[in-house]
């Protein structure tokens, strides 16, 4: 059926140019016209799935272009369509399923079957979208390359070596930055500022494998209920946009920041644009930028390593940086929970299923970059 239904159109696109095929599509049956699209749907993604379509057709081309149009329509308005539209669909999914089941109650199957259908292309839809916009970035070479840095084989002594690095660095840098009352750091930048500063770390480095236009994050006005889930950003590709959760530590705001613009910039992974943000904020001039990296790059290391390694390296720490970490820590522990819980689960499930083996572990792979960063500064020092 599929394959009559493609050489229908082929036959008729040669016969009547484009009104043709458009018009045999809207003969076809609901049936016919879901496998056309699962069929379309599929092949973009298979073709999303070989390295070289992926990084030269679709990272550097068709992907790329669409996603600055998006962006640049998207982002004249200051609100966040992701937080909008999730509202949305919390409110219309139950809508959805309540009026399915009174039809099927009802009896009036033709409806149902209607309903189904529309949802069904619906998803096809999103798939395919989704196969364009988002799909082939993670199959693009890493970003260690456009970075620099070369692969490492991770050992307890590497990476206790390129730790006690970051430590020292953390200890000098936060005697520089200015604390609040409580003891955290703070920025001395707005929200938009602080994006603005950001992109222009990302054009520091190789030309073509980042985008070159701007990506200004959105903050989530929902940022509470964000954190319910355990969520501190997201990239929704769909309308390009870097949304950020502010209800989050001010160290963590530069990090989490530039991760999400990572995504915007043709990242899809999240282990690389989680590498991709620690060596925006560590390799930067910005103190504040430095120290807020050292934070979250100190904290992956510590736990990578054994418990008294770990331990011995944390007695090094300045008592202002071990309060930080504290205050961070008690931020995060209100906000745990089930819903986090399911969050983090579906979320796993999600990566596994665009090739991502590790799923939410895979985040952990940062340590890589960060031992590869250390080793590449020391070679500096060392010439």
């Amino acid at each position: 059926m599929c394959y009559n239904v493609v050489m229908e159109l082929l036959t008729a696109f040669r016969r009547g140019g484009f009104s043709a095929p458009k018009n045999i599509f809207k003969s076809l049956s609901r049936a016919q016209k879901l496998s056309l699209l699962a069929i379309v749907s599929a092949l973009v993604y298979a073709f999303a799935q070989i390295p070289v379509f992926s990084e030269y057709v679709f990272a550097r081309g068709i992907t790329r272009f669409l996603n600055f149009v998006i962006g640049k329509i998207t982002g004249f308005f200051a609100i966040s369509f992701y937080e909008w539209t999730a509202v949305a669909l919390i409110i219309i999914c139950p809508t959805l399923l309540g009026v399915l089941i009174v039809r099927l109650v009802r009896k009036k199957y033709s409806r149902a079957v209607q309903l189904l259908y529309k949802v069904a292309m619906f998803i096809l839809w999103i798939f395919l979208l989704f196969a364009i916009l988002y799909a082939p970035l993670y199959n693009r070479k890493s970003v260690f390359s456009a970075f620099g840095l070369e692969r490492v084989s991770l050992t307890e002594e590497n990476i206790y070596t390129a730790a006690e690095y970051y430590v020292e660095k953390l200890n000098i840098l936060s005697e520089e930055v200015e604390r609040d009352e409580e003891g955290n750091v703070v920025s001395p930048y707005t929200f938009s500022e602080l994006g603005c500063i950001i992109n222009e770390e990302y054009a520091k480095y190789e030309e073509g494998f980042f985008a070159p236009f701007c990506v200004q994050p959105k903050q989530v006005i929902l940022s509470v209920p964000m954190s319910y889930l355990g969520i501190t950003g997201i990239y929704f590709p769909f309308y390009a946009e870097a949304n950020v959760n502010v209800n989050i530590p001010s160290c963590d705001l530069p990090v989490t920041m530039a991760h999400e613009i990572a995504h915007g910039k043709g990242v899809s992974s999240e282990s690389e644009a989680s590498v991709s943000a620690l060596v925006i904020c560590l390799s930067s001039e910005d103190t504040y930028l430095q120290y807020c990296g050292l934070m979250s790059a100190v904290s992956d290391l510590l736990y990578a390593l054994p418990e008294e390694s770990s331990k011995s390296l944390r007695e090094k720490l300045r008592p202002e940086v071990l309060n930080e970490y504290r205050n961070v820590s008690e931020h995060y522990k209100k906000y745990d929970g089930l819903i986090d819980s399911i969050s983090s689960f579906f979320n796993d499930l999600f990566l596994k299923a665009n090739g991502v083996e590790g799923g939410i572990v895979s985040y952990s792979q940062t340590t890589e970059g960060l031992v590869s960063l250390y080793l590449k500064e020391y070679e500096k020092q060392e010439s």
